[in-house]
């Protein structure tokens, strides 16, 4: 069986839930959101909102961004742990994080002295100080030790990094994005299943997340979706091919272009037969690269024909588009590229780029959908007016 990569590309987009937003939303909607994608990348570039704000904006549309952060530090439907990078995951998967967690303890100690150079007595220092006094940030390590010398701000928070890693401390609140540490005994919910899986179980769940999240995927897709180093996966490509041969409940087949052997769920194979001649969705998306459906740029050039070029980190003069673009999507294709930036003094968001990739035509249509997706952006991030330059 061989499908279309046409095919392939819109099961993604439909797996993804980008297709159509709910009529309203609420913490549930939010919690329900990264249950389903299994993970939601946490970074720190404001040029616009936050990336984990705007990969749920593109899903959800208009919501309550607190909804994301009550539901992560008061209700506690959520933890951040490393999935893809740093990432908010639903308590429902922490066991299966456990190992990861185990592996990081093993290793804390001789990584934080070859990391630091300093003695691993830091470390139960640091932990001695949140024990005592609660929950605590990097800013709080400034300052005279009681016993004589001055805390090193930057080596106290590699070494809540380690422990935090390591699942001794957990991140028990965000303010001004600034991470709070407690230890994970205060932060973790008593209702929280802790049982470590067997090894095959815990294998098998990242593979099943994946296909759920995606569709249409080959081995290689599991190890950047979950990345193979973030989760300790501890499977090779090969391995975990052999492991999607056996699985009960996933069928193989190839896509166009990829003489790689694809593998999905059974139940989405109906849906893949009928993909080609039903679609529906035609609306525009603003995406950004830290999105989930964005993180693995050859899948995104096979499937879209886009060049994913994530410019945040090269100099302005190597640059072909902006420093934060967002890449556009327009029914199942990737069509543009815009760079927007939020003045929020001025209440204003400003396209200071916006690219059309080659062969694609604008129509009346795609004019006015791009124009009313940007008025809800604008609307998300409180602007009251566009500007457009050049």
């Amino acid at each position: 069986m061989e499908i279309s990569r046409e095919s392939a590309r819109r099961l993604m987009i439909e797996k993804q839930g980008i297709t159509q937003f709910p009529e309203s939303n609420n913490k549930k909607s939010v919690v329900d959101t990264i249950n389903h994608l299994g993970c939601l990348q946490i970074d720190t570039i404001s040029v616009i909102e936050r990336a984990h704000y705007l990969t749920l904006w593109s899903r959800l549309g208009s919501y309550d961004k607190n909804y994301l952060d009550e539901s992560a530090y008061k209700d506690k439907k959520l933890f951040e742990y490393w999935a893809h990078a740093a990432c908010f995951v639903s308590y429902d998967h922490y066991r299966f994080y456990l190992h990861a967690m185990k592996v990081r303890e093993e290793e804390m100690k001789v990584r934080f002295v070859k990391r630091t150079g300093k003695d691993v007595e830091v470390l139960d220092q640091v932990l001695a100080r949140i024990k005592n006094e609660g929950p605590l940030c990097s800013k709080d390590f400034e300052g005279p030790k009681k016993n004589g010398g001055w805390w090193n701000r930057k080596t106290e928070k590699v070494a809540m990094d380690y422990m935090y890693g390591a699942g001794i401390l957990m991140v028990s609140d965000r303010v001004s994005f600034q991470r709070y540490y407690d230890l994970s005994e205060n932060v973790l919910p008593s209702w929280v299943d802790v049982e470590p899986p067997s090894y095959d179980e815990r294998i098998e769940f990242f593979i099943r997340k994946t296909l759920k999240s995606l569709g249409a995927i080959k081995p290689i897709d599991v190890r950047k979706y979950y990345h193979h180093h973030s989760v300790k996966l501890g499977q090779t490509t090969k391995q975990i091919e052999e492991r999607l041969k056996g699985l009960d409940g996933v069928s193989r087949f190839k896509v166009e272009g990829d003489k790689n052997t694809h593998y999905s769920l059974d139940e989405d194979i109906e849906r893949l037969d009928t993909l080609e001649g039903d679609f529906s969705f035609n609306d525009v998306r603003l995406l950004i690269y830290f999105d989930n459906m964005m993180w693995n740029r050859e899948r995104v050039q096979h499937l879209f024909g886009f060049e994913s070029k994530l410019e945040i980190y090269l100099p302005q003069d190597q640059r072909v588009y902006g420093y934060y673009h967002l890449p556009v999507l327009y029914g199942d294709q990737l069509v543009a590229r815009i760079e927007p930036k939020m003045d929020r003094k001025e209440k204003k968001l400003i396209i200071r780029g916006y690219w059309t990739e080659p062969g694609f035509n604008e129509t009346e249509e795609y004019t006015e959908k791009l124009e009313r997706n940007l008025s809800t952006f604008a609307a998300f991030h409180e602007a009251e007016e566009i500007e457009w330059l050049g």
